[in-house]
């Protein structure tokens, strides 16, 4: 018994474990969904884009998109095949619709090296974008990048990926980046106010963002002028303007699923405060018994006594020796 109740909480604590790897937090498993996302759109432009580069295009080619990737956020892209010499020596520019405008300087290079270089641009809508059919693409863009709190996306973000276009057979998808070993390159967000819908934009309060894997943000800089960013390679980039914070009232969804984690809090709290409980009072109970026994181990070593029964309780006895009793002889006056 003692033995049983001193495993409770070990079984508690594995018990734990084992839900928190089968059911992951909601912020990691949605942050792994948008990542997957991300890498399927992307994969799509990808290849459409090197259909058309290997077709023979020499210069800058707007890729045409299908209406899936338009749901899911994607307005423009543009793909441009160039050797690594002259990107070194020249540079590139380009643009993924109106919006975005591209400036890569001389002094880049691709890494790993490749000799020919396939850059691809893509714009995806922002969450603040307007017009008839903009509801819908700015919700597909929204889904995968994310503000930083207290700002709103005020700009598509922009996409700049690279490729080996040198490589055939397996390695022909090969994911590069450009590291910009001189000036910095620019992304240029030209529509800013469209984009905004009643944000104000302002340069010394808004921020360039730059995105993570899983649409995230992972840093943040000052805007440079001209409603630019400043990048050092390859990327997603985003300008988010401030907003005013309001108090948001919790929703029910919201309200549930606090009411779900206490109630699961209190109750594992409660299941420990209770295990340890029985813990404790197994381990005295156990130390008592083997006191008791060596108390009665050593006794029983000694001279050996009768036993007798008092109140419910066995205790030691010996045998009671009377003295005879003598007439004693009188004395003689």
């Amino acid at each position: 018994m003692a033995r049983a109740s001193l495993l409770l909480p070990s079984l508690l604590v594995h018990a734990v474990v084992i839900l928190a790897a089968l059911f992951p937090h909601p912020c990691v498993a949605a942050a792994q969904s948008h990542a997957a996302n991300i890498s399927a759109v992307e994969a799509a432009v990808r290849d459409r884009a090197l259909e058309l580069l290997h077709a023979g295009a020499s210069k800058l080619v707007d890729v045409p998109l299908p209406a899936s990737l338009s749901g899911a956020g994607v307005v423009e892209a543009s793909a441009l095949r160039v050797r690594s010499n002259a990107l070194w020596a020249d540079g590139a520019n380009a643009t993924a619709g109106a919006d975005v405008a591209f400036a890569i300087p001389p002094r880049v290079l691709p890494a790993p090296f490749a000799r020919r270089v396939a850059i691809v641009f893509v714009g995806f809508a922002s969450a603040a974008g307007g017009g008839d059919d903009g509801d819908a693409t700015a919700a597909g863009a929204a889904a995968l990048f994310a503000a930083p709190p207290g700002y709103a996306l005020a700009a598509p973000v922009a996409g700049i990926l690279a490729y080996d276009a040198s490589a055939s057979g397996h390695d022909a998808a090969r994911v590069i980046s450009l590291r910009a070993l001189g000036a910095p390159v620019r992304v240029e967000f030209t529509n800013l106010s469209a984009a905004a819908k009643g944000f104000e934009f302002n340069s010394t309060t808004a921020r360039c963002v730059t995105f993570a894997a899983g649409g995230e943000v992972a840093a943040t800089h000052a805007v440079a002028s001209g409603a630019a960013c400043l990048v050092t390679g390859t990327g997603h980039f985003g300008i988010a303007v401030r907003v005013d914070e309001k108090p948001a009232a919790a929703t029910a969804a919201v309200r549930a699923r606090w009411w779900a984690w206490t109630v699961g809090v209190g109750a594992g709290g409660v299941l420990g405060a209770s295990g340890l409980a029985v813990s404790v009072a197994g381990a005295v109970s156990w130390s008592r018994r083997r006191r008791r026994e060596e108390m009665e181990r050593r006794a029983m070593a000694g001279e050996e006594l009768g036993r007798m029964t008092v109140r419910g309780s066995r205790m030691p006895s010996a045998k009671v020796m009377r003295t005879r009793p003598e007439m004693e002889e009188s004395m003689g006056l």
